[in-house]
């Protein structure tokens, strides 16, 4: 009677914390989205519930706060997930192979609109839907380049979307109000990211005009990460990080490098800053969702995205990490300290 006993309670223990647990194994479904939804007030009547293919490149702190702004604008537009709107996420961790599968997958459900959140993702939306579908890219760095859009002002295909530069003579700005002196820089990306070549570009450019060596190194993964900036680090005095989807994922295999070494990263995101970077002047990601959702809404509404210009998310700040140049024996200026938005003191 006493095993009897004791199997009902551990059966009813099991059962207790299966159905604490629901919530965190619910498919594509995130405290942002039940926030947006909290928070929804004028949510529109529409004929049929509209579909959306939300497709992220990767998990990493900069690419969520796009989704975060875009969940946000979504319900501020009066469009929210689970009323009149189904919003069909899924993440391709960072695996091109994921990113055509998924895509195939969201084609197969008969979205009505795709959204692809970096180059990657928004590439295999654009092939996979082969003009039928309108896609909206994010945070596309060089939308041309990337094979997205014909034109900034006139798409032509059935995509457009959201890009935006990286403000690097900020950037370069903020390096020199930090380290003065600076002669060597090394820059360090993935070489399959198109959306980093541009930024690599110009920040050489930069750097020549202001007289500083720049030694580049680029990876092919996250598994060569580390190795690479062992060597990089042996030979700079700072490291440059561009707008690297790769890195951006695996910023604590760089940064227990570079401090290893003493060595400052200067990284183009905010997110990145928070994850161990010492400064930057950068795009506010959570922006880039919401420019991203107004889009979408607008087509919605009726526009059409070959006519619709890409928009351009231009708003900047300036970031750094207190607590990362302590770390580092780095004394920031003043007046850089009153501006910008200390990320070392965020949880």
């Amino acid at each position: 009677m006493k095993k009897t006993t004791l199997f009902g309670s551990l059966l009813i223990f099991m059962l207790a914390i299966l159905f604490l647990a629901m919530p965190s194994l619910i498919k594509n479904r995130d405290m942002g989205n039940r926030q947006a939804v909290a928070n929804a007030t004028n949510v529109k009547k529409v004929d049929k519930k509209i579909k959306v293919g939300l497709l992220q490149f990767m998990d990493h702190p900069s690419l969520n706060e796009i989704r975060q702004g875009f969940y946000d604008q979504m319900a501020q537009r009066g469009y929210v997930d689970g009323q009149n709107l189904t919003i069909d996420f899924a993440n391709g961790q960072g695996d091109q192979s994921n990113l055509k599968m998924l895509s195939e997958k969201m084609m197969a459900n008969k979205d009505d609109y795709l959204v692809g959140i970096a180059t990657p993702a928004a590439q295999a939306l654009k092939n996979v839907a082969n003009d039928q579908l309108p896609v909206v890219m994010s945070a596309i760095s060089d939308p041309i380049a990337a094979g997205l859009v014909d034109s900034l002002e006139k798409p032509g295909k059935n995509v457009t979307g959201v890009s935006g530069d990286c403000p690097i003579e900020k950037q370069f700005d903020i390096i020199h109000q930090v380290m003065p002196e600076l002669k060597t820089l090394g820059i360090i990306y993935n070489s399959s990211e198109t959306n980093a070549f541009k930024t690599v570009q110009d920040a050489k450019k930069i750097a020549e005009s202001m007289g500083i060596k720049v030694v580049e190194k680029t990876i092919t993964s996250t598994n060569d990460l580390g190795q690479v900036a062992e060597q990089l680090s042996k030979e700079v005095e700072a490291l440059f990080v561009p707008n690297d989807n790769t890195i951006a994922s695996s910023m604590n295999t760089l940064i227990a490098v570079t401090n290893s070494h003493k060595i400052p990263v200067f990284p183009v995101a905010d997110a990145m800053v928070k994850a161990g970077g010492v400064a930057t002047v950068g795009i506010t990601q959570y922006q880039f969702g919401v420019d991203t959702a107004n889009v979408l809404a607008d087509l919605i509404e009726g526009k059409d995205a070959r006519e619709y210009p890409v928009v351009f998310t231009k708003e900047t700040a300036p970031y750094i990490n207190s607590k990362e140049a302590k770390l580092l024996g780095i004394q920031l200026p003043e007046e850089l300290v009153k501006k910008a938005k200390d990320m070392g003191k965020e949880g």
